[in-house]
This record gives C-alpha cells, structure tokens and sequence, in this order.
C-alpha cells in the first residue's frame, strides 16, 4: 500500500499556520518545540478546510506520527470540533480506530494541534475513485476486512457511547497491518461526534454530510444512536460494492436536495451494478444487508453495527 503522501520537501510546502511555530522553518530540520517536547517535521500529507497534516518524527519516543495543526484564526465551533476529534481519540482504545498521542494549545501564538499515529496508506475515498478510474472494482474480500473492522470499531465506540455522526469513505483509511498480509482499516475524525451520555439534546448541533447523513440526523427529529452511524456506513458499503454514490446523479447540487434524497428517496440495490459473475445468493444477500442498514425508519435498520457486521459475513459466499 502506498504511503498517504510521500514526504514533500518542507522548504516547498511548509506553509501558514505552522511555520510560526517552527524553529528554522523551512527546513528539511525544523522542530516544533512544545513545553519538553519536539518534533522533527518531514514533509506535508494534506490540508483540510480546518487545518494541515504534517508528518513528523518523534525523537523521544523514536517514532513517525501524524501532526493536525488547526488554522488560526477559525470560529469557536470549529476549535470545539478539533478538540473532540483529539480527546475522544484518546479516549477510545480499539485497533480500528488512530490513537491520538498528545495536545497541545498555544494561545500565544494562535496554534492548536494533536499527535496521531502515522498511518501508511489510503483513505477509502482515494481508493474508490482510483479503482473507478482504471475500471476495477474492489475484491469481497477487501471489501470485507474493511468493513468487518471499521463496524467493530463502531460497534466499541457506541458501547462507549459515542457516536461518529460522520461515517463516510474519506474518514476511512486503509492501512495494511504491520508483519501480516491483512490489509485493516481505522476510522477517523471525531470531531462532530457526540457522547450521548454526558451530552443533552440541547447540546448536540446538528450537523453531518448530505451525501452520507441518515434522515433523522438531517432533520434532528431523533436523538442520535447507534442506527445513525449503521445509515452512512450502508452508504459507504454500497460505494465500495459498485464504484458509485447511490445518489450519483445529485452529487455537485446543492445540500437541501442530496437531503430531501436521503430522507425520501430508497436507496437503489447494489446488485444493478455489481459483476454477474457473482451468485444470484451473494447479490441478493448484498441488497438485503444495503437495504436494512440504509432503512429509512431507524426502526427498521440494523439494531447495531455488530448486527450489521454479522449480517454482512453471512452474505458473503464461504
């Protein structure tokens, strides 16, 4: 699996916010020095609407991690968000999910930021449109050692009671497990989840990706659960099962209608668009498990990931 990016040279691609807090900068050598701590930046993995990523050497500890720096200079709600994704990181242990290392806040000088583990390899996102783009499609059996990890991590998570709210491809990165041949995949980004159980519904904002975001949690007229999670994640199964959005056609229009498609449109079955080399069994086995976990009544879906999880197995032939 190829790494995320390759390390960039960091006189190129250094950039605001972090280079303020960067002894040198730009050099290929430049630490950021945080209480007792530094770290010894390599080069740039990517930049989000809130922040960039660097990866970066932890000489202490003699390891590579993952630095999300957040912009200065962002709003209250936003700064809350970035904080979540870190504690509730740290927090929650499972092997599916990147452990998140260290914080650290800088009022002097603007600058908030969180150590994660380095992470070699691709989001799903990446990895459907690749594969779309040479017109190949994803093996049962990756498809399933992703999803088998990511709805375990999930189903922990909730058990914790925590909910992502924002279960979609790119907040799924597919890595390959050190001295195996499995390939693994950890879900990330907290940062809009909500603990159901320390937060009231007055605190919970309502919030989530229109092309992912199951009904309720659009309209905020249920308390979100563990069915809201089991809704993107059928989402994101089916675009790894057939290389497209189930809603393809409104990709690009505005929020309101990928919305109003979520909360009245079913969702196609996956089995137009999958090889017919595939039993009849399998198929159909596919479109009941996107079905139920895509219901639009949360009544009706997966009680939990694990049922999801399970039923996903049982689908697949062997």
């Amino acid at each position: 699996m190829d790494a995320i990016a390759a390390p960039l040279d960091v006189a190129a691609r250094i950039t605001q916010p972090f280079a303020a807090a960067i002894e040198d900068a730009p050099k290929v050598d430049a630490k950021l020095v945080i209480h007792s701590k530094q770290y010894r930046i390599v080069g740039t993995l990517g930049e989000g609407g809130m922040g960039m990523v660097y990866r970066a050497y932890d000489p202490l500890l003699e390891r590579d991690v993952a630095l999300k720096v957040l912009k200065p200079g962002l709003p209250a709600a936003a700064r809350r968000c970035f904080r979540a994704e870190a504690l509730h990181g740290a927090r929650l242990c499972h092997p599916n999910l990147a452990r998140i290392f260290d914080l650290g806040i800088l009022p002097d000088r603007g600058l908030e930021w969180f150590a994660m583990e380095y992470l070699r390899g691709k989001d799903l996102e990446r990895l459907i449109m690749g594969a779309r783009r040479r017109g190949l499609r994803f093996s049962l059996t990756l498809m399933f050692q992703v999803f088998d990890g990511i709805l375990d991590a999930l189903a922990y998570a909730h058990r914790q009671g925590v909910i992502h709210r924002d279960v979609k491809p790119s907040n799924i990165f597919v890595t390959r497990e050190p001295h195996a041949g499995r390939v693994s995949a950890k879900l990330l980004d907290f940062g809009v989840a909500c603990d159901v159980r320390r937060q009231r519904d007055d605190e919970i904002e309502r919030c989530g990706d229109p092309r992912y975001v199951a009904p309720e949690q659009a309209l905020g007229t249920v308390r979100p659960d563990a069915r809201t999670d089991v809704y993107a994640a059928g989402i994101s199964l089916f675009e790894v099962l057939t290389g497209r959005h189930p809603f393809e056609e409104l990709l690009g229009q505005p929020a309101k209608v990928l919305i109003e498609a979520q909360v009245g449109r079913p969702i196609p079955a996956p089995s137009q668009w999958l090889p017919l080399e595939l039993s009849a069994g399998v198929r159909c086995g596919l479109d009941v498990v996107v079905a139920k976990a895509c219901a639009k009544d949360p009544k009706q879906r997966f009680e939990s990931a694990n049922d999801m999880r399970r039923a996903l197995l049982d689908a697949l032939p062997g």
